[in-house]
C-alpha cells in the first residue's frame, strides 16, 4: 500500500456509517481515494467562514455545548 504524501497527517476520526458510504460511493466512482475526496470537501467547506460559523452554533446548541 502506497503512504500518503508527505504533506498529510494521517487522523482517525468517527463517521456516521451513511456518511462513509456515500463518500466511499462517489471516491469509487469518480477514480479517487476516499481520503482524497474527503480533504477536498472539508477544504471547500471551510473556506466559507460564514458557513462554518452557522454550523459550530448549531451544534452548540444541539449538543448543549462544547462536550456531551
Amino acid at each position: 500500500m502506497k503512504g500518503l504524501p508527505k504533506d498529510f497527517r494521517r487522523t482517525v476520526i468517527e463517521v456516521r456509517e451513511d456518511l462513509h458510504r456515500e463518500i466511499r460511493k462517489l471516491a469509487l466512482l469518480n477514480d479517487l481515494r476516499i481520503y482524497q475526496l474527503a480533504n477536498a470537501i472539508i477544504e471547500d467547506f471551510l473556506k466559507d467562514e460564514q458557513r462554518v460559523k452557522s454550523l459550530v452554533k448549531r451544534l452548540k446548541f444541539e449538543v448543549g455545548g462544547p462536550f456531551h
